[in-house]
């Protein structure tokens, strides 16, 4: 967002009040590593100082209060009185006693042979199990999603879990789902874990899953976990409401990124999540720290800050996705009054490589496509192919301090229904990025959006046309 990069000395835009000092370090991630000779020598001396001091202790110690070593006598008689007292204790059993007086020993109990059946008795049949309604299925079955010729990839392939075919009652469902599950029509559903593997989560155009505050309606844990056709609504907790968002999991001590809430919460891997209907949450669908993610033609418009929340999200598809009016004004922490941004945006990656991004529309989100690498978080070698970005009060698609991104036959334009137009095409700050075939139509020019860039960093900033 404008407010957030020193771009041109403009004195509404304010600094980033959120990024940590170590640039990167409390994440994991790649960062630069400096050595500090002073700190280090410091440490070693702290290190042995604190050895010696315990070494003198403990000699200390040996030498005001020496152990009593034990007399000659107590050595000799210890082991005397011992055998003595073995011998007397268990005598040995003579040849007269009758074996009803021992006890017997616990392990001749494993050694008792089972009962066997007379030799006219048969076997009785094993016990069948009587069908339950409840738990059949439709047979499993896989899906070809076709993305754009100019990727140059195939079809994607999902696999899609067996389908029960009688649905699962709100009374009926666990908070942890461990199997696959279908929502019954004209039911409303309280949020739920789905944690395992290869599990199904298959919604109802009339059946919703409400959440609130902070919260989730789903959060989805473990590998292969396919939710489909679910119709969610969320609320935004009122303390996040005006606030400037914080992209980070920690915000100098605060939490930020997927602790405001949403719709659902994407924590396995090859994990997708198609043709479903979530708004009203900070975060349509958040995922962390994930790889291979699919986000197909869902619709996650009104978000309150990012209708695809994505923090170190790798080899991943966001395809055919609608994330419009995700915006919000709000006051910084250090008063100033923001009417639009605020950190929100349609799509936003943290830390993101390898994804591609393909076929979405955007509509009047701050940003619609966002990707900030401030703090070594860097999103390298994305691909963005025929998205549609109109009216963003901000930028339609920025990148800053990143390396191999590619936007090839997207569009930048103002929205017909309303007039509005998107003010900046393009936003690649500090990046070297790859543009073919796009159509540039917002206030700002290219060429002027270039100039800006390469003008608010002295980080390189690069454009190669193909």
């Amino acid at each position: 967002m404008n407010f957030l990069r020193s771009r041109k000395t403009v004195s509404s835009r304010t600094p980033n009040l959120y990024l940590r000092d170590t640039w990167g370090q409390a994440y994991g991630l790649a960062h630069t590593r400096r050595f500090d000779r002073r700190s280090f020598f410091l440490r070693a001396m702290a290190i042995l100082g604190a050895i010696d001091l315990i070494m003198a202790l403990v000699f200390g110690w040996a030498w005001l209060f020496p152990p009593r070593p034990p007399t000659v006598a107590a050595k000799r008689a210890a082991p005397t009185r011992v055998a003595v007292q073995a011998r007397t204790s268990t005598p040995e059993p003579t040849a007269t006693a009758q074996p009803t007086d021992l006890p017997t020993p616990t392990r001749q109990r494993s050694r008792t042979r089972a009962p066997t059946l007379a030799p006219t008795q048969a076997a009785p049949p094993p016990p069948t199990a009587a069908p339950i309604a409840e738990k059949k299925v439709a047979s499993a079955r896989t899906l070809e999603y076709a993305l754009p010729a100019t990727l140059n990839v195939g079809a994607l392939t999902i696999n899609v879990p067996p389908e029960p075919q009688n649905c699962t009652s709100p009374e009926q469902m666990p908070d942890v789902v461990s199997a696959s599950v279908k929502l019954c029509a004209d039911a409303e559903y309280r949020p739920f874990t789905v944690r395992g593997q290869d599990i199904g989560v298959f919604g109802n155009a009339n059946a919703v899953i409400r959440a609130q505050g902070r919260g989730f309606a789903i959060v989805a844990e473990g590998a292969r976990i396919l939710i489909a056709n679910v119709l969610i609504r969320a609320t935004t907790d009122a303390a996040d409401a005006a606030i400037l968002l914080c992209l980070y999991p920690d915000c100098r001590g605060q939490a930020g990124g997927i602790a405001y809430g949403g719709g659902i919460l994407v924590r396995a891997a090859d994990t997708t999540v198609m043709d479903s209907d979530i708004a009203g949450g900070v975060a349509g669908i958040a995922a962390e720290r994930v790889r291979g993610l699919k986000a197909l033609n869902n619709r996650l418009d009104n978000a309150t800050g990012w209708g695809s929340y994505n923090f170190a999200v790798t080899d991943s598809v966001f395809a055919g996705n609608s994330f419009s009016y995700a915006n919000r004004s709000c006051t910084t922490p250090d008063g100033s009054y923001l009417a639009s941004g605020c950190e929100a945006a349609g799509w936003l990656c943290i830390a993101c490589q390898k994804n591609i991004v393909a076929r979405n529309a955007c509509t009047g989100s701050g940003d619609c496509f966002y990707m900030n690498g401030e703090g070594n978080l860097t999103s390298n070698d994305n691909r963005f192919h025929q998205n549609e970005c109109r009216a963003a009060p901000h930028n339609c698609y920025e990148v800053t301090f990143a390396t191999g991104n590619e936007f090839v036959e997207n569009i930048a334009r103002d929205d017909p229904a309303t007039g509005a137009a998107c003010k900046y095409p393009f936003w690649v700050g500090g990046s070297h990025v790859y543009f073919a075939r796009n159509q540039w139509s917002c206030t700002i020019s290219p060429e002027v959006a270039l100039a800006d860039a390469v003008a608010s960093t002295g980080v390189p900033t690069r454009i190669e046309n193909r």
